[in-house]
């Protein structure tokens, strides 16, 4: 696997020492990454401030603006969310790696014209993307690795999952309360509608939405074919 754009050779060495322990933790039944994270961000800023990155004119001892203690604080919060994306990416590789070679016929059956809840994820999309997942997709496009807007859309998915699996426990419920909350109201709907609009899978749904670039082309080819 490549490097991040945004680490040296120094960095790279260390994440992968500390990546044993989070490959454990991961596994793990709880996913207490409570002692983990705060470690991970105490060595790394220590070692490799933003101060001195942002600002390597101003002396240590010299006290910041309030303008620029801000944007210390913006780029260490950008810096920790790609450290979680570092970690997650490389414990995930093997569900990453399986890329968008599915077939078809599982999003063709989700683009049928039926009314259907909000899955798991994509209530916790909601709930999160602004802060956590676009922050995320911004810096894989600007290190090249997004280069149409299905990628853009499928990246945007596999962050979601990836960090909701690594989630809280109160995280989790709430997100489970919500989609509970909305099933209960699309039930109550359909007993008013014909008894043809069977939920589909959610998983095949998941897994249809990831063919979305694939499904693109097809269409693209199959269009240009008949006219």
């Amino acid at each position: 696997m490549p490097q991040a754009p945004w680490t040296t050779k120094e960095q790279c060495k260390w994440l992968q020492e500390q990546l044993p322990e989070y490959t454990a933790l991961h596994g793990s039944k709880d996913k207490d990454y409570t002692l983990f994270w705060p470690k991970i961000h105490l060595y790394w800023f220590k070692t490799w401030p933003e101060r001195a990155i942002l600002f390597p004119d101003i002396l240590v001892e010299t006290t910041l603006t309030k303008v620029q203690e801000t944007a210390v604080g913006d780029a260490e919060d950008a810096h920790k969310l790609q450290l979680q994306t570092w970690f997650c990416w490389r414990t995930n590789v093997s569900k990453k790696n399986r890329g968008l070679k599915k077939d078809a016929s599982i999003f063709e059956a989700a683009l049928l014209p039926k009314s259907r809840a909000k899955l798991v994820e994509e209530i916790y999309m909601d709930m999160v993307y602004d802060k956590q997942i676009k922050p995320l997709v911004k810096a894989e496009q600007e290190a090249g690795n997004v280069t149409t807007s299905g990628c853009h859309i499928a990246l945007g998915r596999k962050f979601c999952k990836e960090l909701l699996e690594d989630e809280s426990d109160e995280v989790k419920q709430e997100v489970r309360e919500k989609y509970n909350k909305q099933k209960k109201v699309k039930k109550g709907k359909s007993n008013h509608e014909d008894d043809d609009d069977d939920e589909i899978d959610a998983d095949a749904i998941v897994k249809g939405i990831d063919d979305l670039p694939i499904i693109c082309q097809r269409f693209a080819r199959l269009v240009k074919k008949k006219t």
